[in-house]
């Protein structure tokens, strides 16, 4: 068997399917266009604006690069006319998109993207919603990806064939619902007017069979969901329990009922929901890396999810990869596949996304430690 036979798209499925594997498969965790500029070698406007072309030179940059067995989709730039840079300071670019014709500011510090006419960042939230008639009128019905995106996503598969799993993302109704609202109305209203959050929930969540069928027909595989409020350093577990779970499920059903794997990613602090977390059928499970004081390892979390559900590793993407040496890196992986077992489905990544100010070198070696590594796997 040739070596790089033993990695790729076949080595994450198998995985994804809760089989052993005697190769460790690595994820490359990266959100938006940060850390994929500094890996294509380009400025950041020019990809944070990107046209098509840019785009597809970014992911062959990535891929080539790294050679990750799982690599994530984030689209394709809005068309095909490449972005224009109009001027720039110490703080930032000002940039013209050439397909819609928008003119973005990109702050050079923390590369944030936000509309010049309208200072409003994609994240920010949307105008006041106080009734369900404002979250009709707001909340649009989702009728496609569109065609630039899933042409997109059709080419990436086909470029990566088997050498990489191709990841497209999105996130659970009960964080669109948080973004729609803004962090401190969201959570004020779970516990003032639960009705409507639970309204502005339903609205997204009417989208995701659609979403996920699309996907499917683009060639997706598997599928990154992103759920980065359901954490009980930030609302309860009974708050969970009665906000989140039940759309973490129910994206589970339509991805799987278009035929499709799903990876669940939690932030924050999910020990005191690791048992309902572990109640809904995900393939696999990925969480943040331990912060704010709260100690949560891949051990812990083997613990309740039990031998033969996929898990992701969460490896420090920040202090590990930014600060720790060679020998440092080598030994958190090491670590990382021992404590999942010798017999456990198990998938290296980083907790959270790739920063811009990790050196591509340090994702090298952490690669690299994995794809050293062979386990002895037991029957």
């Amino acid at each position: 068997m040739e070596a790089r036979e033993r990695f790729g798209r076949p080595l994450a499925l198998q995985a994804l399917r809760g089989e052993a594997t005697k190769s460790i498969p690595v994820a490359l965790f990266t959100w938006g266009f940060d850390y994929t500029w500094k890996v294509a070698g380009i400025e950041p406007w020019r990809l944070a604006c990107g046209d098509t072309e840019t785009w597809r030179g970014a992911y062959r940059a990535l891929v080539g690069r790294h050679q990750p067995d799982l690599v994530f989709y984030e689209g394709m730039g809005s068309g095909d006319s490449p972005p224009s840079l109009l001027d720039e300071d110490g703080d930032q670019w000002v940039v013209l998109d050439g397909n819609t014709g928008v003119r973005y500011g990109l702050n050079k510090h923390s590369l944030a993207l936000f509309s010049l006419d309208t200072r409003r960042k994609t994240c920010d939230p949307l105008d006041p919603i106080q009734c369900r008639r404002d979250a009709d009128r707001l909340i649009a019905e989702f009728t496609t990806w569109g065609q630039t995106y899933l042409d997109g996503l059709r080419w990436f598969v086909e470029e990566a064939g088997d050498r990489a799993l191709v990841l497209p993302h999105h996130s659970p109704a009960y964080i669109c619902a948080c973004y729609a609202f803004g962090f401190e109305r969201a959570m004020d209203l779970m516990l003032t007017d639960p009705a409507l959050f639970h309204y502005v929930c339903q609205r997204h969540q009417a989208g995701e069979a659609l979403r996920m069928k699309e996907w499917k027909a683009a060639g997706a595989e598997a599928v990154f969901i992103a759920d980065s409020w359901a954490s009980c350093d930030v609302v309860s577990r009974e708050m969970v329990r009665e906000f989140a779970l039940p759309y973490q499920r129910s994206i589970t059903e339509a991805a799987h009922a278009a035929g499709l794997k799903i990876i669940l990613w939690n932030e924050g602090n999910v020990l005191p929901i690791l048992a309902d977390e572990a109640g809904i059928p995900v393939d696999a499970f990925a969480f943040e890396q331990s912060r704010k004081g709260i100690s949560q390892t891949v051990a812990d979390v083997r613990a309740v999810f039990g031998p033969s559900r996929c898990l992701w590793g969460n490896l420090d993407s920040e202090h590990l990869l930014l600060r720790g040496t060679s020998a440092e890196i080598e030994d958190a992986v090491r670590s990382q596949i021992a404590e999942s077992g010798p017999s456990s489905p198990f998938i290296l990544s980083t907790g959270s996304p790739l920063p811009s100010n990790v050196e591509p070198e340090a994702v090298d070696i952490m690669i690299a430690s994995a794809r050293n590594f062979e386990r002895g796997i037991t029957e």
